[in-house]
């Protein structure tokens, strides 16, 4: 699973489960790996959750 930020555009991913991953403008993060998706924003609304089948879920719905 992937999450984009809606602030700066970039698409970040976590490979293992002690990998946090920041967007570069730091609005939100990702952990976890494939072993548990740890996800967290300042804005939810300004997120959206990439599933590996590539469907999209934004915002509140993460």
């Amino acid at each position: 699973m992937k999450i984009k930020c809606l602030h700066c555009g970039d698409i970040i991913e976590s490979k293992s489960v002690h990998d946090l991953v920041c967007c570069k403008c730091e609005s939100c993060y990702i952990d976890g790996g494939s072993y548990y998706a740890h996800i967290d924003a300042k804005d939810f609304s300004k997120i959206v959750k990439i599933m590996n089948d590539g469907t999209e879920v934004k915002g509140g719905n993460c």
